[in-house]
């Protein structure tokens, strides 16, 4: 029985290295507990829609480990309801208290700023509904949206 449960709560490689009795922690893996939610949207950026790559990336979603141990992301998606996907890259791990910006537009990755690499903004200005999926497709995290006058960002 409690094997079981402690594997519910933590991988099983992180299970291995925490009853080898070692300090040494691994990210999460999407196996693991989740502890990345969405945390904000930006769907509606300052100024007029035009589709220059610069505006484009004003417009971003935002993802929270809420832990303070890294996760690794590696193939976790976002999508809207329209199925425009973001995978997260191979390798990917978001440090524990710590948020990533996944922009829109086109530029190159870095830590904590990822890029959908589209030519089109994503979220629409009337309402969406993001999903938070695993690597195997499980929802784990929504977050919706309707317009409202005035207010162009919201926090999930």
């Amino acid at each position: 029985m409690f094997v079981r449960r402690f594997r519910t709560l933590f991988s099983a490689g992180t299970a291995a290295v925490l009853l080898a009795g070692t300090a040494v922690l691994a990210p999460l893996t999407a196996d693991a507990a989740i502890t990345a939610v969405l945390s904000g949207i930006q769907y509606d950026p300052p100024g007029t829609d035009v589709r220059t790559n610069a505006q484009i990336n004003n417009e971003f979603i935002t993802v929270r480990n809420i832990s303070t141990r890294p996760i690794n992301l590696s193939g976790f998606r976002i999508l809207d309801v329209a199925n425009h996907v973001f995978v997260f890259p191979r390798g990917y791990v978001l440090p524990g208290r710590s948020t990533v910006i996944v922009r829109t537009g086109k530029n190159r990755n870095r830590a904590l700023t990822l890029y959908w690499n589209s030519g089109n903004y994503i979220w629409n200005n009337t309402g969406d509904t993001a999903r938070f999926q695993t690597p195997a497709g499980k929802t784990i995290d929504t977050c919706s949206y309707k317009a409202v006058t005035g207010r162009y960002r919201l926090a999930c």
